[in-house]
């Protein structure tokens, strides 16, 4: 058992006022039953409890609350001391506490053991206790018993003296306590709605600062269709303070947007997901413009009577910004293709991705050419008009070179009523020969539909020649003019053999056939080639 560490004299005792001598002689003459003394000593409690209940319920404050509370009950019970305790609503050791002539921190203290444990026993069981401890200490410990739970307990003790000291007023404590529980589940509900009245204030400034810094429109509507909020940005937007639209109908955006009123309503009928419309509008000064529109249901809302937010940006820039754009891209897609007209696609391509890219030089490949040419052009051109020559080439020229294209080659050029054309080039294919005799075959095919229309007076032939072979491709010329075009033994081969083959016919080396011959069929004999030393082993494509 502990004896107490502080008597009236220990210097670290904090005076406080001395109770009435009349209460004191009363609660003395009263245990041995005087009548006199009884009713001094209720009136002493009455006057007690006054005092007390106008006290505690002036203060709001938990940690103020509970000093007052422990220093009446110290002085109304007569006692020397007292220590008060609160239960954390969280589940914590506890919520508070409050001494009055306790060292600091001495309620933690070995010596205090037992009080301790009594007070746990009260806060435990519910119920007051009165006790001694080691026979020298006089004890009173009350619950604090809220409507459901105890909240927390008063201890107060005084040192029992050899002057037959009168007993600690346990009524009056538990009266006092009963006062205070009361009052400290009050205090804990007034702090919690402050708490939450700040903590809401604080969110509501918050979300009102976030909503004036986005970047996009914020409207919000009531079920009415009322304007609630309506920020900086839509200020701007629409060229509106917010003082003039918030508390008005919805209807005034029709002005700005015909037709806005009937979009809220067509997603107040369905607001289980966003609706997002873009409307041509008009601004009283910048004029024409178009808005982004997204409208949503406000969470925790209803569907039909809860609020709605319309999110809004300005897309008119940035459709702007497109349509030139699509504009410029379709320039330059003309552009494209009338330079295709004069120059190879690729050639264009790189043009256009970088001007820069084009220079002098070429790289070895293998490539098969072909050479097509009008057989007695020179002769019919003497007994044409220049119109009716550049007609009939035209007339000719053009499937030509759409089937050329078709077959994947590259137009190096037109000479007179040549054509000569490269497939491999720039980027070499397993196929190209065959990809070059299909070429020629469809071309002698598109010559004998021209000379079967009606009309035509002078039917065409063509000679075609077709060789393969190692040549160097790439742009030749100067940093002024340059064009792309192959160079190479294979060249001249195709050009020699276009020369040396019949009307409509086709005349391929040998390189190339070895490339179609399980494709096309082809007969072979031996003729001299002009440049070459000996007779040539050439192929007459016949499809």
């Amino acid at each position: 058992m502990i004896k107490p560490s502080a008597s009236p004299r220990d210097p670290s005792i904090r005076p406080l006022p001395a109770q009435p001598a009349a209460a004191v002689a009363a609660r003395s003459d009263a245990q041995f039953g005087t009548p006199e003394a009884e009713l001094v000593l209720q009136r002493h409690r009455m006057q007690a409890l006054m005092r007390a209940g106008k006290a505690i319920h002036a203060v709001h404050g938990s940690d103020e609350l509970l000093q007052l509370v422990i220093e009446l009950a110290v002085h109304a019970t007569g006692a020397e001391r007292g220590f008060i305790m609160i239960s954390d609503p969280l589940g914590g050791t506890h919520g508070g506490t409050a001494d009055v002539r306790l060292r600091p921190r001495a309620w933690s203290d070995p010596e205090f053991a037992a009080s301790r444990t009594i007070l746990e026993r009260a806060l435990r069981e519910g119920e007051p206790i009165q006790a001694t401890i080691d026979g020298a200490t006089s004890v009173l410990c009350a619950p604090l018993r809220g409507k459901d739970e105890v909240v927390g307990a008063i201890y107060v003790d005084a040192a029992i003296g050899n002057d037959a000291s009168p007993p600690l007023d346990a009524q009056l404590l538990s009266a006092i306590a009963d006062q205070a529980a009361a009052a400290i589940v009050n205090a804990r509900l007034y702090e919690d709605l402050s708490r939450s009245f700040r903590d809401l204030s604080a969110m509501k400034a918050h979300n009102d600062e976030l909503l004036e810094s986005i970047a996009s429109g914020v409207l919000v509507f009531d079920s009415q269709n009322v304007i609630t909020q309506f920020n900086h940005a839509a200020e701007i937007t629409f060229g509106l303070s917010a003082s003039t639209v918030v508390g008005r109908g919805a209807r005034i955006l029709n002005t700005w947007l015909p037709g806005f009123t009937a979009l809220l309503e067509q997603h107040r009928a369905d607001a289980s997901t966003p609706l997002q419309v873009e409307i041509p509008g008009n601004h009283f000064v910048r004029g024409p413009f178009i808005l982004q529109v997204t409208f949503f249901r406000v969470r925790g809302t209803v569907t039909r009577s809860g609020s709605t937010a319309a999110v809004i940006n300005d897309l008119t820039e940035t459709r702007a910004l497109e349509a030139e754009n699509q504009a410029q891209l379709a320039k330059s897609a003309r552009i494209a293709h009338s330079f295709e007209r004069y120059l190879a696609p690729h050639v264009v391509d790189s043009l256009m991705k970088d001007p820069d890219s084009v220079a002098l030089g070429g790289t070895r490949q293998v490539a098969t050419m072909l050479f097509a040419d009008i057989r007695g052009f020179t002769q019919l051109s003497e007994l044409l008009l220049p119109e009716q020559v550049v007609e009939l080439l035209n007339r000719y020229l053009a499937p030509v070179v759409n089937v050329i294209f078709a077959n994947g080659g590259l137009l190096d050029k037109f000479y007179g009523d040549g054509v000569m054309a490269v497939f491999g080039a720039p980027k070499p294919g397993e196929d190209d020969a065959l990809r070059a005799a299909q070429a020629a075959t469809q071309i002698l095919e598109q010559v004998r539909l021209l000379n079967a229309a009606a009309g035509v007076v002078w039917p065409l032939s063509v000679s075609i020649g077709l060789a393969t072979g190692d040549v160097v491709a790439g742009h030749i010329g100067s940093e002024r003019r340059l064009e792309y075009t192959v160079i190479g033994d294979a060249v001249n081969m195709a050009s020699r053999l276009q020369a040396m083959a019949e009307p409509n016919q086709i005349l391929a080396d040998a390189r190339t056939y070895e490339s179609i011959e399980d494709s096309l069929y082809a007969t072979s004999h031996f003729s001299r080639v002009r440049g070459k030393a000996g007779l040539t082993r050439v192929y007459v494509v016949h499809g």
